[in-house]
This record gives structure tokens, C-alpha cells and sequence, in this order.
């Protein structure tokens, strides 16, 4: 019988893979996103749109061993990224693996990353690394994103591929992956329109100490409330 609990979590994937399909970050059976319930990974089946899939088709994957449960399905090709993900990083929740058009093409075109443009891409998401392009669904894919991530990244760009995020929450992850291609898409236009104006460290720097200003000041608020 399924617990409340795992029924929010596939209620919360159906709803955001619908939402990634209806912002053009994947299309088609493209893209994989999964969350995490304990000791178990809930994911994306394969062949099937994140838009599609009903809330009884996400699969159920042993973090620990790999092993999955589903009557009739196998889960996304690319689970061993997923599964990695896990179990290096405790306290990451969801994975979002995309395929945003323009971050594609920007990371695609001679750039190592998306240039800080405005205050959210900063707070937010932060910098991402990128790797070169590797055959999807493979091992050694898998192993070239673990090595990538390290225990403050956000997430990570694919050249010639796409994206992944992380994240606590799924909403966060989710919006990450979000912000990144809005960033892509504000450097895109901006080039353009002439020379972009990236954010010089100094600037981002401001950012980044706002926002652990506020986190701490949250922090107090919250113990002082009680």
C-alpha cells in the first residue's frame, strides 16, 4: 500500500515533469528526474515524456543497491548519474536532468559556463562546472558527473547534452534548472544587442554575502521565535 508520504513525492514529480515539459527544458521521452524517500529513489521511466507519466509509473530504486521495482517498467537509462548523485551527496533530495535548448547551444559554442547577468543567477544557482560531451546513458557519463560534483555544486553543465540540477527540495532543483536557461537566454539576447555586461566577482560577491546575511538573519529569527 502507498504511504502518504511516497504519494506526495509522485504527485510532486508528475507535476513538475509537466511543468518541464510545458517550459521547453525536454522534449519528447527526453530528460530524467527522480527524488529521493529515504532509502529509496523515485525515477523517470524510460520511453516515456515527463508529461506522461501518471503518478503510479515513477519507479522505485534501491539507493544502495540499484536494484528497481516496477510491474511493467524499467527506469530511466541514465540512473546510475542519478543514483551517484545520491549517494555522495546526503543531503540533496531531487535530481532535474534536462535538455534546455539555449543553455545547450551557449555551453555548445566555445563557453565553459553561463555568465552571472543578474542577482538570482548568483543567489540561486551559483557557478556551475561543465564537462565535455560524453555518450548519454552510459558509465562513463556517470563517472564524469560524480567527479564533477562536489559537495557545494548546485549542479552541472553537459556540452552538447544539457543540464543537471540538484536540490534539497524537488521546487528547488526544479527552479535551478529554470534560472540557468533564463540566464543562457539573457546572455543569448544580450550578445546580440551588442557586449554583454557579466557581473564582475566583486559585484557577485556582494550577492553571495546578502544572501548569507539573510540566511543567518533567519536563522536568529527563528530562534528567537522560539
Amino acid at each position: 500500500m502507498t504511504s502518504s508520504i511516497t504519494s506526495q513525492v509522485m504527485k510532486e514529480l508528475s507535476f513538475y515533469g509537466t511543468k518541464i515539459v510545458q517550459k521547453n527544458l525536454a522534449v519528447g521521452p527526453g530528460g530524467n528526474i527522480s527524488a529521493r524517500e529515504g532509502k529509496t529513489m523515485w525515477i523517470s521511466p524510460s520511453g516515456l515524456a515527463l508529461d506522461e507519466i501518471t503518478e503510479d509509473q515513477w519507479v522505485a530504486v534501491d539507493i544502495e543497491t540499484g536494484h528497481y521495482q516496477h510491474p511493467t517498467l524499467k527506469p530511466s537509462s541514465e540512473i546510475a548519474m542519478h543514483l551517484y548523485i545520491y549517494r555522495k551527496r546526503p543531503d540533496v533530495n531531487a535530481v532535474v536532468h534536462t535538455h534546455p535548448p539555449v543553455t545547450i547551444a551557449v555551453i555548445s559554442s566555445g563557453y565553459d559556463e553561463i555568465p552571472f547577468m543578474f542577482p538570482d543567477h548568483v543567489a540561486l544557482v551559483g557557478k556551475l562546472s561543465s564537462i565535455d560531451y560524453v555518450v548519454p546513458c552510459s558509465e562513463e557519463l556517470a563517472q564524469a558527473v560524480i567527479q564533477s560534483i562536489t559537495p557545494s555544486s548546485t549542479g552541472l553543465l553537459l556540452k552538447n547534452h544539457g543540464l543537471i540540477t540538484i536540490g534539497s527540495t524537488f521546487k528547488q532543483a526544479y527552479y535551478r534548472t529554470e534560472l540557468v536557461e533564463d540566464a543562457a537566454r539573457v546572455f543569448w539576447m544580450a550578445k546580440l544587442m551588442g557586449t554583454p555586461r557579466i557581473l564582475t566577482g566583486e559585484e557577485a560577491g556582494e550577492i553571495l554575502g546578502l544572501e548569507a546575511e539573510k540566511y543567518r538573519q533567519k536563522l536568529l529569527d527563528t530562534k528567537l521565535g522560539g
